[in-house]
């Protein structure tokens, strides 16, 4: 896959924004030009701070990485995910949904720079103790980009685990089955524990091996629903603390 970065220049404005666009490997236009829209697309925002990285790490940053060091000071990371609700499931398996093709724009905002996920390699994935894991209920958005030396993953993950020998499919665990979650339901997913709520952004050099370049996650998620105009918002908070590795 093929990256495409556009900093601002040096002198202009510090507060314009960076935009990393990420495109196939055959080329179908910039991923900025969304699908459009349809009555049953769902957009959600979110908010993910995260505790700052120890500045001996940053200061080994590439000034070519796809995130620069003075973003990941300011701690802020948001991002915005826009799905058809009403794509069927293309997995067989009756405990597991794949409504990979359901994704219409994945971005993640790091300080100034803007991540443009590529909708061709996002995943969004339910399950209702399926693939062998009967002790674990989940909700899954991954995207993976190549961006000139570096590959960058960006996830947000949702668990509802118990004991290796429970079984939570069906009635027995907080969803019933693998259907796309209604929106309210998505972004307030009863997860077991704090920590099993987590949204995380990973960047390798590729062909290295062993620590990735920057790694960064965090449980304090604040996600809504963006509502039509002059409608009301519907968010959901995590109090747990931040960690980054």
């Amino acid at each position: 896959m093929h990256a495409r970065s556009h900093p601002p220049a040096r002198g202009s404005d510090s507060s314009a924004l960076r935009a990393l666009v990420v495109a196939g490997a055959v080329c179908t236009g910039l991923l900025a030009v969304a699908t459009p829209a349809t009555a049953a697309d769902v957009r959600l925002r979110g908010d993910a701070p995260f505790r700052v990285p120890a500045q001996a790490m940053l200061a080994a940053l590439s000034p070519d990485a796809p995130v620069r060091a003075e973003d990941v000071r300011s701690g802020a990371l948001s991002f915005e995910l826009s799905y058809d609700d009403a794509v069927v499931d293309a997995d067989p398996d009756p405990y597991t949904g794949r409504y990979d093709r359901a994704i219409r724009s994945f971005r993640v905002r790091i300080g100034e720079t803007l991540l443009d996920m590529p909708v061709s390699t996002a995943r969004l994935v339910v399950s209702d103790g399926g693939e062998g894991r009967m002790h674990r209920e989940s909700v899954q958005v991954v995207a993976d980009a190549r961006a000139g030396a570096f590959t960058v993953q960006a996830g947000w993950v949702q668990l509802n685990q118990s004991a290796p020998t429970a079984d939570l499919r069906g009635s027995a665990g907080v969803i019933d089955g693998d259907r796309l979650p209604a929106p309210g339901r998505l972004i307030a997913f009863p997860t077991s524990g704090e920590f099993d709520r987590v949204f995380y952004l990973r960047i390798d050099a590729v062909g290295a091996a062993g620590r990735p370049v920057l790694y960064l996650s965090t449980s304090r998620l604040s996600v809504s629903v963006a509502p039509p105009s002059g409608a009301s918002v519907s968010s959901v908070s995590s109090a747990s603390s931040t960690t980054t590795r």
